[in-house]
């Protein structure tokens, strides 16, 4: 009898452990010495938090700034960003230089991964 039960419990855990798929933020941080202006056409995972305010033009695109030493949450995803991106193009502009993404796929490449070359979570892009 305390086998089968040992048994139940040991596969409840393993249904539970499988059906929950973890959360993680995506959000755009600035390590550079000065500000950072960000242009982006949003997609429908784009999700900047309760208290942030935003007006996006008629093609979905919006400019937001990110001072030195901040971080801008830009959405939440359910396991993996590929499906949740916030953003389908993105250009970010520094004090010397621009960063050019033209579609999803390049958008996903600037994101910060681990000694691996998978992508780190929380996820998180990181303009140096």
């Amino acid at each position: 009898m305390r086998t089968k039960l040992n048994i139940e419990i040991i596969i409840l855990i393993g249904i539970l452990i499988q059906a929950c798929d973890p959360t993680y933020p995506v959000s755009i941080k600035n390590d550079s010495e000065t500000g950072i202006i960000v242009d982006a056409k949003l997609t429908n995972n784009f999700y900047p938090g309760l208290t942030t305010t935003y007006i996006t033009d008629e093609n979905d695109r919006l400019q937001f700034k990110v001072e030195s030493g901040q971080e801008f949450q830009c959405g939440m995803t359910i396991g993996g960003l590929k499906d949740d991106l916030p953003f389908s193009d993105l250009k970010i502009f520094t004090q010397k230089d621009t960063i050019i993404a033209k579609n999803r796929n390049e958008v996903l490449n600037l994101f910060d991964r681990n000694w691996i070359g998978n992508l780190k979570t929380p996820y998180t892009l990181t303009v140096e």
